[in-house]
C-alpha cells in the first residue's frame, strides 16, 4: 500500500458534537425536529419562542432551525441578531411563509416551507454542517441558491417584486463567475457527502432488517459497493486476527485477500473511529483484489473503516474507489456507518447471548482500591447489589439496592467522591433502599460495559466485590478477562463456568419480546423499571430517565410507547396462543 494518512475524522472524544438548535413557538413541531435529529450525531437543543433562542443563543450553535412568524420576537428579528452579534452558524428558516421577494437580502442559508418531513431537515442540516467548512464567498453562493430556489418554488408572477428574481440570478452569476473553481470543488464534495449520508440512511434501515451477523456485512459491503467500486469485510476472529468474510464488487475468493495492508494502515491495535485512508494502492495488492480487472484503472484509492461497538472492534470495513480521494467529510460518515453496523452487530450478538442454549459466565473479585461502588460500601460497612445499568459515552449510571444505612448516607458518600457523577434516592426503605449512581471513572462496570459483555450480577459487602459476566461461548474468554483484570487493577478472575439454559415457557415469552424490541427500546424499558419509573408515587420522573440514559424525554416517551405496545403485544398473542392449546 502507499500513501497512507488519516482522513482527518476525528472520535467522539476528540471533536464535540455539533449543536444544532430548533427555534419554534409550536412546541410539537419542535420537539418532533429534535426526535429526528437525535440519532447521536448531534446535540440537539429546543427553544420555544424568539425570547427563549435569544436567550441560548451563543457561538457554541452550529445550526439554527427558525421559525419566522412567532410572537413577540419573531424568526426575522432572531436571524437579525445572530448576525449583528456575529455567530457564525448556519440558518435554515423553517416556516410556513411563503417565500416572497422580500427574503432575497435576508442572511439566512436554507429556506424550508412547513410542512417539513423527517428527510427535509436532516438532509438540511447535514448539508449545512458540511457549508460550515467552506470559504464565505461561497457560502455566500450556496445561501443565494438556496434562496433561488424558494422563490422558483413560487409562480414569478405571483412575486411582489418580479425583477427580484433576475437581480439575484445575476448575482449569483458574478459569485460563480468569481469564484467557479472553489464553488465546483465544494458542489462535488457537497455531493459526496450526500451520496455518504444517502449510504448511511440505506444500511441504517437494513440493519434493522437483518437477523444475523452475515446479513449486516453482506447489506454493508453490497450497498458501499454500489456507490463506490467495491468493499469487503474483515472479521475479527476470537485471537484478535483479521479474516475475509464478505466482498462485494471484488472477483476473487475473500479467503485470498491480503489483509496485511490494513494493519499497515490502521497499525496493529485498531482503534474505534480511527478511519484511515490509503490514497492509492499498490500495483501489487490492486492485481490481488481486483484480479482480472485491475487494468481497468488507472488508480484506485481505499478507506480502512474500523466496525466497532464502544471499545470493541468487529472488524474492519474496506471501501475501494477510483481516482477518488477520501476526504473528512466522507471519512466521518464512514466512521459514523461503522459505529452504526457495530451498534447492529453487538445487538445481534447481544440477542444470541440471551437466547443460547448455553453461556461462559466469567466470574471476578475486586475491591476498594479499584471500584468506586466498592469504595463507597467500605466507607459505609453496607452490602449492595445491581439491579441495573445505563451507560452513555463513558458514563455508566447503575440502579442498586443498598442494605444497611439509609440511602441519604450512602448518596452523601458517593458525592464526596470524584468517580461519581451524581447520586440520588430512588426509594428509601427501612431494611433496603434503592439509589442511582452516576459514574464517571474508576469502576469495574465501566470496563466490562466497554467490551460488550453482559453484567449478570454484582454484589458488593462491606468493600469486597464480586462480579460476573456471561459472554458467548465461541468468545475470547481469555482476552476479555486479561483485559478487565489489566484495565481494573486489583480484579481477578476467581471462576469460569458454562451455563446450561433451560428452556421455559417465560423464557420463551422472553425471547419473542426480544425478537421485536430493539437494544434502545430494551434499555428504555428497563432502566426505566429499575429507576421506579413505573412505581406510584414515581421514584424517578421520564426528565430523570431520560438523563440517565442520555436522551431528551420526548426521544424517552417515543421509545417507552413503542416498547410498552410491543410488550403488551407479545403478551396477548401468547396468551391467544395459550389458550388455543
Amino acid at each position: 500500500m502507499a500513501s497512507e494518512r488519516s482522513a482527518g475524522h476525528e472520535t467522539d472524544q476528540q471533536a464535540a458534537e455539533p449543536v444544532v438548535l430548533v427555534v419554534d413557538d409550536d412546541k410539537d413541531l419542535a420537539d418532533t425536529c429534535q426526535y429526528w435529529l437525535d440519532d447521536g450525531r448531534y446535540t440537539v437543543e429546543t427553544a420555544y419562542g424568539g425570547t427563549a433562542a435569544l436567550e441560548r443563543l451563543d457561538d457554541s450553535i452550529d445550526v439554527v432551525l427558525l421559525d419566522r412568524r412567532m410572537p413577540t420576537i419573531s424568526g426575522d428579528d432572531v436571524l437579525e441578531e445572530i448576525r449583528a452579534r456575529d455567530i457564525d452558524c448556519r440558518v435554515a428558516m423553517m416556516t410556513a411563509v411563503e417565500p416572497d421577494t422580500d427574503i432575497v437580502d435576508m442572511p439566512f442559508d436554507a429556506y424550508l416551507v412547513k410542512p417539513v418531513s423527517e428527510s427535509e431537515v436532516t438532509e438540511t442540516v447535514e448539508e449545512l454542517l458540511v457549508r460550515s467548512g467552506f470559504e464565505a464567498e461561497v457560502r455566500e453562493y450556496f445561501a443565494l441558491e438556496s434562496t433561488e430556489a424558494a422563490l422558483e418554488s413560487r409562480d414569478v408572477e405571483e412575486l411582489r417584486h418580479p425583477n427580484a428574481l433576475e437581480d439575484l440570478r445575476g448575482r449569483l452569476d458574478a459569485i460563480r463567475s468569481e469564484h467557479e473553481t472553489a464553488i465546483e470543488n465544494r458542489e462535488q464534495q457537497l455531493a459526496r457527502v450526500t451520496r455518504v449520508n444517502d449510504l448511511l440512511r440505506e444500511v441504517d434501515r437494513a440493519i434493522v432488517d437483518a437477523r444475523t451477523r452475515d446479513e449486516i456485512e453482506q447489506t454493508v459491503c453490497e450497498s458501499v459497493a454500489d456507490a463506490h467500486e467495491a468493499a469487503f469485510v474483515a472479521r475479527r476472529t476470537a485471537a484478535g486476527l483479521l479474516r475475509c468474510t464478505t466482498v462485494s464488487g471484488l472477483d476473487t475468493d475473500p479467503s485470498g485477500i491480503d489483509l496485511g495492508f490494513i494493519t499497515d494502515a490502521l497499525g496493529p491495535d485498531i482503534s474505534p473511529g480511527d478511519v484511515r485512508a490509503v490514497d492509492e494502492i499498490s500495483e501489487s495488492h490492486r492485481a490481488a483484489v481486483f484480479n482480472g480487472q485491475a487494468d481497468q484503472f488507472d488508480s484506485v484509492s481505499a478507506l480502512c473503516v474500523p466496525i466497532s461497538y464502544r471499545e470493541t472492534v468487529y472488524g474492519i470495513l474496506v471501501v475501494y474507489d477510483e481516482g477518488m480521494q477520501f476526504d473528512e467529510e466522507s471519512a466521518s460518515v464512514f466512521s459514523d456507518l461503522g459505529s452504526s453496523v457495530g451498534n447492529g452487530i453487538n445487538s445481534i450478538e447481544s440477542k444470541r447471548l440471551l437466547n443460547g442454549d448455553s453461556v461462559v459466565e466469567l466470574e471476578f473479585s475486586f475491591g476498594p482500591e479499584s471500584d468506586a461502588l466498592a469504595a463507597v460500601t467500605a466507607d459505609l460497612g453496607c452490602d449492595l447489589s445491581l439491579d441495573g445499568i445505563a451507560q452513555v459515552d463513558d458514563t455508566v449510571t447503575c440502579f442498586a439496592t443498598v442494605r444497611g444505612p439509609p440511602a441519604t448516607d450512602v448518596v452523601e458518600v458517593a458525592e464526596d467522591r470524584d468517580q461519581f457523577e451524581s447520586a440520588r434516592v430512588v426509594a428509601d426503605g427501612d431494611d433496603e433502599s434503592v439509589v442511582e449512581l452516576r459514574l464517571a471513572e474508576e469502576s469495574i462496570l465501566i470496563a466490562a460495559a466497554e467490551y460488550g459483555a453482559s453484567i449478570e450480577a454484582l454484589e458488593l459487602d462491606g468493600g469486597r466485590g464480586t462480579l460476573a459476566l456471561h459472554v458467548a461461548p465461541d468468545a475470547d474468554h481469555g482476552a476479555i478477562a486479561e483485559t478487565l483484570s489489566e484495565s481494573i487493577p486489583g480484579t481477578s478472575v476467581t471462576a469460569k463456568r458454562e451455563v446450561e439454559r433451560t428452556v421455559t415457557s417465560s423464557e420463551s415469552f422472553r425471547t419473542d419480546l426480544d425478537d421485536k424490541l430493539t437494544e434502545r427500546q430494551q434499555s428504555v424499558l428497563e432502566t426505566s423499571y429499575v429507576s421506579g419509573y413505573f412505581d406510584w408515587p414515581r421514584g424517578s420522573t421520564a426528565e430523570e430517565v431520560a438523563d440517565a440514559l442520555g436522551i431528551s424525554p420526548p426521544t424517552l416517551h417515543e421509545h417507552l410507547r413503542t416498547a410498552e405496545r410491543k410488550l403488551i403485544e407479545t403478551y396477548f398473542e401468547d396468551k391467544r396462543e395459550s389458550n388455543e392449546d
